[in-house]
């Protein structure tokens, strides 16, 4: 085991991240609109979220999460996490744009809610089962195996945190009214996978 393998497992997670999703609008929106904290902070979360899912599978739970009941109820809590993120994104106004440059905050929410959108993506879960099958069929030790997943869940997380950094050092460029203006796009497009999510919950409820 070399350290391109490692350097490579690393790659991959930056490659997933780099394909726009839930945390990639909102870490984007965040960091905008609250500050470095806020879209940092979520990235850190998301990883906690990848972290535990991962120790889930290795634990043996991964039928678990194919049981149709359990899918439902992520499909659920995916649509219900996603869809306050929207609503939170529309009711943006500038004055809190504005604001969000002299006020300093924790951005503890912003962990909670990378956690949550990791965690309530029944995506997400796929993309760890099968990661996790495929990289069992190439190395025999588990040990191996999860030590590759968990460098993609932290090449996940570099990537945001990156992304995090270089929003941060433009963010003084950008007008208000236009970070709002991102904000209420991303919205929509944050409603659109809480929809998403809620037709894939009719589907599995109707078949």
């Amino acid at each position: 085991m070399s350290f391109f393998d490692f350097f490579r497992s690393i790659f991959i997670g930056i490659s997933v991240a780099a394909i726009p999703g839930p945390i990639f609008f909102e870490l984007v929106r965040r960091t905008l609109s609250r500050g470095f904290t806020f879209g940092s902070l979520l990235s850190v979360g998301e990883f906690f979220g990848n972290f535990l899912l991962l120790s889930l599978i290795f634990l043996g739970v991964s039928n678990f999460f194919t049981q149709t009941i359990v899918q439902e109820t992520l499909f659920l809590c995916g649509a219900g996490v996603l869809g306050f993120l929207a609503v939170s994104a529309l009711r943006l106004k500038r004055n809190d744009v504005e604001m969000s440059y002299s006020k300093t905050s924790k951005g503890g929410s912003s962990i909670v809610a990378g956690f949550l959108i990791s965690l309530s993506s029944p995506i997400v879960v796929a993309l760890w089962i099968s990661l996790s099958g495929s990289y069992l069929a190439k190395f025999t030790t588990s040990g191996v195996v999860f030590l590759h997943i968990f460098l993609i869940a932290f090449g996940i997380m570099l990537f945001y945190f990156g992304l995090a950094t270089l929003l941060y050092l433009t963010r003084s460029r950008i007008s208000p009214h236009y970070v709002v203006l991102l904000s209420k796009i991303f919205g929509l497009v944050l409603l659109g996978y809480s929809f998403y999510f809620l037709y894939q919950l009719v589907r599995m409820i109707l078949s």
